[in-house]
């Protein structure tokens, strides 16, 4: 018996301690920890309206804002608003796509490594500035050319090179390192002087290169590759996740078998095109005015759009997860539109697989996973609520509204257990004082 007091002794301190502020939290919410990566990745979603104030003004101007958010969010739960059906379906998506991000840095970010040799290389091609002669034809060819062909012109390889025209030879480009694919990176700097690439076909041309000129920076030491070692690093783990990431998505993808349904597309191509008949195209329509959510889709219904070896995709679907995640759809032509549908629905099938598999590995476990959903899940939840207290003032008026938004909280305030550790918050460094952002794959979600 008395080891069992014990225990539960043991066990109610664990729990106290949990609902403590630890010295890495800047502060708490009536027992909701504001860690001090809670308070960065805030201040990096923040507008530049709201941190472009001296720090310690912008330091509390973002604070209050989490912590109104957060209070907003507790009373969102405290009313039930998270219960309710659209709401539960967006919580689960805000998951899924917590579970997306760490299973790209699990599979790819924390896989991808970058050697010294690597970064050498990489420096030492950088020190050689190529000059490339681009002839691109619309007739096919087999093999290299022995001559040049008068009726040949140099074809810029692409508008941010730099041109120069040479006597006898023409217009070239100037390549350096990293300023094109990597493929054709790795052909350029493999040629010997005046010697042409095989024949490329790529987008029905085919695509000759010949190096006529090489500069050499020979005023190189030790001291400049330490100087530019970082970057250069960086640009090669960049590189290199972009291919490990489209490795990656083909390996899970291909067995999915993805097929969409012929006659459905045509039918959501055709809807979404008579939405814009007052329009001559879609082209340089704002992707903020392309309101899916007002589209009639009751002729469609709940019709299968696709399916794949884990599932279907609804009509339905694809508009849940056009009015989270939008993708272009502007168009020129019906076939166009087509084009940019089939797209969409490629990348919402993948958004579904990898999270399916993110939660087969148990991800939605991890305090990474968890802390990231938290962040929007609170931004959802409070804006649900701000939602229903502006659509119960609508009556009254837009400014009644705002005024019992306000009048909640600050009850809300008045009401909670709120501590801050002021002197962590503004020790605290954001990527204005040069710490990089934690920001990266999902831009598209933010503000």
């Amino acid at each position: 018996m008395k080891s069992k007091n014990i225990i539960l002794l043991i066990l109610v301190i664990l729990l106290v301690a949990c609902g403590q502020q630890t010295p890495q939290d800047i502060g708490s919410v009536n027992g909701r920890s504001i860690s001090a990566e809670d308070f960065i990745f805030s201040y990096e979603t923040s507008p530049r309206s709201a941190t472009s104030a001296p720090k310690d003004v912008a330091y509390d101007q973002v604070l209050d804002r989490l912590i109104e958010r957060i209070l907003l969010a507790q009373e969102s739960q405290r009313r039930g608003l998270h219960n309710a059906p659209e709401t539960a379906r967006e919580l689960k998506y805000l998951e899924d796509a917590a579970i997306r991000r760490e299973l790209f840095r699990e599979k790819i970010r924390k896989t991808t490594v970058v050697s010294e040799d690597d970064v050498r290389q990489a420096f030492a091609l950088a020190q050689r500035t190529l000059w490339i002669q681009h002839i691109q034809l619309d007739s096919s060819l087999s093999e290299k050319p022995e001559i040049w062909n008068s009726a040949w012109t140099h074809t810029p390889i692409n508008p941010a090179l730099k041109t120069v025209e040479i006597p006898d030879l023409g217009m070239v480009n100037l390549v350096g390192w990293n300023d094109v694919d990597a493929d054709l990176e790795s052909t350029l700097y493999g040629l010997q002087l005046n010697e042409w690439t095989d024949p490329i076909q790529k987008s029905g041309h085919t695509h000759l290169f010949r190096l006529v000129n090489v500069e050499t920076n020979q005023l190189v030491s030790e001291n400049q590759f330490a100087q530019d070692q970082e970057h250069y690093h960086s640009a090669l783990r960049k590189r290199l996740e972009h291919a490990n990431s489209f490795a990656f998505v083909q390996e899970t993808m291909q067995p999915q078998n993805l097929t969409i349904k012929g006659p459905v597309l045509e039918q959501l191509t055709q809807v979404l095109w008579t939405f814009n008949s007052v329009q001559d195209s879609l082209d340089g329509t704002p992707e903020s005015e392309y309101k899916i959510e007002k589209l009639s889709l009751d002729d469609i219904g709940a019709a299968e759009l696709a399916h794949f070896q884990t599932g279907i995709l609804t009509t339905d679907d694809f508009r849940f997860y056009y009015q989270l995640n939008p993708q272009k759809l502007e168009a020129n032509t019906k076939a166009g539109l087509r084009n940019k549908l089939v797209n969409s629905i490629g990348i919402y099938v993948r958004d579904i697989v990898f999270a399916e598999l993110g939660r087969n590995e148990g991800l939605q476990q991890s305090a990474a996973v968890r802390d990231d959903y938290q962040y929007w899940q609170e931004r959802l939840l409070a804006a649900k609520l701000e939602q229903q207290i502006q659509s119960e003032g609508n009556a009254e008026g837009e400014s009644e509204a705002s005024q019992a938004l306000a009048e909640l909280t600050k009850s809300l305030r008045n009401q909670a257990e709120i501590s801050v550790n002021r002197d962590l918050l503004l020790s605290l460094r954001t990527s204005d004082e040069g710490l990089p952002r934690k920001i990266d794959f999902f831009t598209a979600y933010l503000n």
